[in-house]
């Protein structure tokens, strides 16, 4: 009897606790997001359930999922994911808890170790290209980078300093849209190439045309999107290692990361980066290149406090580079000018030296960006961003003036930009975003005259609205209406005149994307863009330092307005994977340099020259990227680009134009277990540019040339890190060659063969 009545009271007792836990403790959230291993980024439509229980969910587009209304107690946690094995984790749960997980995601394992180019399916409209994994490239200026896109090439200057072309445009008609924030420096001119490490970046993204109205002017090549890698989400300290060495220049370039996760304050993620370069005197074939050497130093740091639905991220960097001058481009007078054009080889010439003399340029650029987001519900968000940037760039001309320790030239420029963007997501892939966005800027000189003092104001507004139909047509429908002044000032006798130039105008996109079957999908896109004149091409007159030129403005010109039309076929196979893009681009008021003879003479030297002028221009071309895989183990890879661009006005070819080219590369990889081998040699035809005007140069073009390339690497891969090694040979067979886009081959041969070798760790 005494039994029976102490088992009802247990069970009694049991029912009371239990039902007191129901209506007490069971009032729990466990939320966090889903990413893959390697390379962190988010993976959606992951199963998120409490085992044993009806409790689940599916994580979001961005990877975050949330369960909510969890019992307190002890719980085990799966998450499935296609492709991954499934993690069980044991959470102990007596308040709201934040956990990530980190499937190991075997689809992506193999470009965690590659290079690869890919369109990526959150932009089905847009014609763009990703490069994953940048840090497996490391040592490269970002011109060089974006050559590995079909279609980009590489303005030169010398065998240091590029910068991208895209549809035969460049330098402010491409954006550089630098971690959200518009990169803005003394962007004219050849040798101005952007002031950023390329060490920061996870990923380049490459917009062809001026396919999307977010941006804002300027976007009529394009916009090349540098993307850090995201903070991390797992608990700890990771980071990683680079070490790169260059047979040319004798040199190299050593970055390296920190970053981790607090387990208490799991909400503040940070990484602190840093890097350093140096390179002597290049080397062509035949002989070194005097005063071509490289110094750079770059760090930043980052950090946000985050969860669910709302965040703060703060980032800083800062980039400083010592870049030396070619000697052989810096000449004495008209006679030796003309020499110089004629001789085979520079007139002056050197040794091997780390030592960077006369002429050269020092370069900085600091960038400050605050960012935070909202979100009110799950598919929307509201972001606004801010950043300061400051940008100086000291020129230390050949011939020393007064007092030597001053530059000859020194140019400051402070902007601040501020951008709000909302975007919403619907079902059936539908996105809406809008957008406002401001810049003020401030530029100024000392030292000799090339561009007068000046204050630029800006503000645009936006709007885009993605919507699919019930057909699978996909359409992406954007509006946008810039503003700018920008009034530059003068000192006439100790009095200071201003002369505003007041610039509006609208711009619009529609692009489609049909998917008509699982292989084959069709992008088009019609779009205007437009971008004011610069001061230099308004105002310029005298000695541009690093291209080693004499320009000469004009203070008339109209802003360039652009009207293009954008294709593009791909089909992708098990083996077969083919790409076919075409476009066209007429631009009223096409901006560009127009030599004037003879050349200048002044007290630094005599120098090519050339003066702004403006026509209606025609750029139409294709670009093709064929990739066959034979057997398992074997890719065959070919990219095509050709280009033709009209001067209508004249009736003529337009010059400074990429000449026709193509590639071909045969890639034999092997992977056992996390150990992947790849071989890889390549070949480069470039044509000889035959469609010039007569008298468009001082120098005829060069002949056209072939180069052989060669790479081979290794890598390992496991749950705790990643290790990469890797061995690249540019011009293998050390071939003669001038570079019709390098304005340095009126003196000099481009460098020769460089054997370039890369070791990357991930911890």
């Amino acid at each position: 009897m005494i039994d029976m009545k102490h088992r009802l009271a247990c069970v009694l007792l049991y029912l009371l606790s239990s039902l007191g836990y129901a209506q007490n403790d069971c009032q729990w959230t466990v939320s966090g997001r889903v990413v893959d291993e390697h390379d962190g980024s988010a993976l959606s439509f992951a199963d998120v359930f409490i085992e044993g229980t009806e409790t689940g969910t599916i994580s979001d587009e961005n990877g975050n999922y949330r369960l909510e209304n969890v019992c307190s107690g002890t719980w085990i946690v799966v998450c499935a994911h296609l492709g991954c094995e499934p993690i069980r984790d044991t959470l102990i749960v007596d308040s709201n808890l934040v956990h990530d997980f980190f499937p190991e995601h075997h689809a992506e394992l193999l470009e965690a170790v590659s290079i690869e180019e890919k369109k990526r399916d959150e932009n089905p409209v847009t014609l763009m290209t990703t490069i994953s994994n940048f840090e497996l490239i490391s040592g490269q200026s970002l011109g060089k980078s974006l050559e590995r896109v079909t279609g980009v090439y590489s303005l030169n200057t010398g065998g240091s300093i590029s910068k991208p072309i895209i549809h035969g445009l460049h330098s402010n008609r491409l954006l550089m849209i630098n971690n959200g924030v518009r990169q803005e420096g003394q962007q004219w001119g050849n040798e101005h190439a952007p002031e950023i490490d390329p060490a920061i970046a996870g990923e380049l993204q490459v917009i062809k045309g001026a396919s999307s109205v977010q941006y804002g002017s300027d976007a009529i090549a394009g916009v090349v999107l540098v993307n850090p890698r995201p903070l991390p989400d797992s608990v700890g300290i990771g980071g990683l290692a680079q070490l790169t060495g260059e047979s040319n220049g004798r040199g190299g370039t050593a970055a390296g990361s920190l970053e981790g996760r607090h387990e208490r304050f799991s909400a503040l993620r940070w990484r602190t980066q840093g890097s350093v370069k140096k390179l002597g005197n290049q080397q062509t074939p035949d002989y070194f290149l005097k005063n071509t050497g490289v110094e750079e130093w770059n760090f930043s740091g980052a950090a946000s406090l985050s969860d669910h639905r709302k965040g703060l991220e703060v980032f800083y960097s800062q980039f400083n580079t010592n870049l030396g001058i070619f000697s052989a481009t810096h000449i004495g007078n008209l006679t030796d000018l003309q020499r110089a054009f004629e001789s085979p080889v520079p007139l002056e010439t050197s040794g091997f030296s780390y030592d960077i003399g006369r002429p050269y340029q020092h370069v900085e650029h600091e960038l400050t960006k605050i960012s935070g987001f909202v979100k009110p519900n799950d598919n929307s968000q509201l972001k606004l961003t801010y950043g300061r940037q400051y940008n100086l760039r000291e020129e230390y001309d050949k011939h020393r003036g007064a007092d030597s320790t001053l530059p000859g030239l020194q140019f400051e420029i402070v902007t601040h930009t501020a951008d709000l963007v909302y975007e919403t997501r619907k079902p059936g892939r539908n996105l809406f975003r809008l957008g406002l966005s401001s810049l003020v800027q401030e530029n100024t000189y000392e030292g000799r005259f090339f561009i007068p003092n000046f204050h630029k104001w800006s503000g645009g507004a936006f709007l885009i609205d993605q919507f699919t139909l019930s057909s699978g047509w996909i359409f992406e429908a954007g509006a946008r209406l810039d503003m700018m002044l920008q009034r530059v000032y003068f000192d006439e006798s100790g009095a200071v005149r201003n002369i505003d130039h007041g610039y509006a105008q609208p711009t619009f996109s529609l692009g489609a994307n049909k998917l008509f079957s699982e292989n084959w999908q069709w992008k088009g896109n019609i779009a205007t863009a437009w971008r004011p004149p610069n001061v230099n091409e308004l105002y310029s007159n005298g000695l541009h330092h690093g291209a080693a030129t004499y320009e000469i403005g004009d203070s008339n010109l109209k802003a360039e307005v652009s009207y293009s039309a954008a294709s593009s076929l791909g089909y992708e196979g098990q083996k077969l994977v083919f790409e076919l893009e075409g476009y066209c681009n007429f631009m009223n008021g096409f901006i560009y340099l127009v030599p004037q003879f003879p050349a200048t003479l002044t007290i630094r030297g005599a120098f090519p020259t050339y003066a702004y002028q403006q026509t209606d221009a025609l750029l139409c071309g294709v670009d093709s990227r064929v990739s066959y895989q034979f057997a398992n183990s074997i890719t065959v890879e070919s990219k095509t680009s050709i280009l033709r661009a009209r001067n209508l006005a004249l009736g003529a070819w337009l010059a400074q134009m990429p000449a026709d080219q193509t590639s071909l590369s045969l890639k034999y990889e092997r992977e056992r277990k996390r150990l992947r081998f790849f071989v890889k040699p390549a070949m480069q035809w470039v044509n000889k540019q035959w469609r010039v005007p007569p008298s468009s140069d001082y120098v005829a073009p060069p002949n056209g040339y072939v180069l052989a390339h060669f790479m081979t690497g290794i890598s390992k891969t496991n749950r705790k890190r990643e290790t990469h090694f890797n061995i690249e040979i540019n011009n293998l067979i050390n071939q003669r060659y001038r570079s019709y886009l390098n304005r340095y081959r009126y003196f000099a041969d481009e460098v020769g063969r460089n054997i370039i070798v890369r070791f990357t760790q991930h911890f």
